[in-house]
């Protein structure tokens, strides 16, 4: 348990609620935990058993903060990762996944 609550404060921001408004932290509070929710929901989904219990800051660091180049071929607009990119395979692969995913 106590992991869940460092996680939602260090990761999602849970432990600084900088406005007086209690309506304003409400709302900043609900849109965190969505996202706290949505994570998690992804790592039960998508990620491979043995990466399952990563931390927000190395799925950041995995998936989201990824150098890449905007590049425009014709009308369509590309992310170009990398090459040296060391989480290649593994950010290709939760791409993969995501991508299998069923919504009905």
């Amino acid at each position: 348990m106590e992991n869940y609550i460092k996680e939602s404060k260090n990761g999602f921001g849970l432990d600084n609620m900088t406005s007086h408004s209690f309506q304003v932290n409400e709302a900043k509070m609900t849109l965190s935990l969505l996202a706290y929710n949505f994570t998690n929901w992804l790592r039960t989904l998508v990620f491979p058993e043995g990466q399952k219990q990563m931390q927000i800051q190395t799925i950041r660091e995995r998936i989201v903060k990824v150098t890449s180049k905007l590049v425009k071929s014709g009308r369509s607009l590309y992310f170009k990762l990398s090459s040296s990119f060391v989480y290649q395979k593994f950010y290709w692969n939760i791409l993969t996944r995501i991508q299998q995913l069923k919504i009905e």
